[in-house]
């Protein structure tokens, strides 16, 4: 199980997000593409993230009843997603349709890189200090 927290931005992009992942069926989510961690393609989330109102952020941490449950839930998500997008180095993208809404919404995940550690710094620093000894995931979610 993962927690996630909003760090920054609209509130009502990510209750609309959230509210609208029934849209991809049942089971897990799936990454549907991928973005490399490069200069240029980063340049679009970052370009996305300046229109206000437009974009949200959301911290994914390990989360569990007890001590035990984080670390096993720790160690799925650096082994079955952060492992995996740090290999690609990339970030994995869901397009997530929103049939009342002309524009659907995108989901950029992105594991610890700079990236993440500079917006999480420039956002939310308090939370960087913990988030970085569990492992997390940034979700960066905005409209297209």
């Amino acid at each position: 199980a993962v927690v996630s927290t909003q760090s920054t931005g609209s509130s009502n992009i990510a209750e609309g997000a959230i509210g609208a992942l029934p849209n991809l069926g049942p089971g897990p989510m799936r990454i549907a593409q991928r973005m490399r961690l490069e200069p240029n393609q980063i340049e679009g989330v970052q370009k996305r993230m300046q229109h206000e109102g437009q974009w949200c952020m959301l911290l994914a941490l390990p989360h569990g009843t007890d001590p035990v449950m984080v670390n096993n839930q720790t160690a799925v998500l650096q082994q079955g997603f952060i492992s995996y997008l740090d290999s690609k180095q990339a970030a994995g993208i869901i397009n997530l349709p929103v049939p009342e809404q002309t524009s659907p919404y995108v989901l950029h995940i992105f594991p610890p890189c700079d990236f993440t550690r500079i917006n999480m710094k420039r956002f939310c620093p308090e939370l960087m200090e913990g988030a970085g000894d569990c492992g997390y995931l940034l979700i960066v979610i905005a409209t297209v």
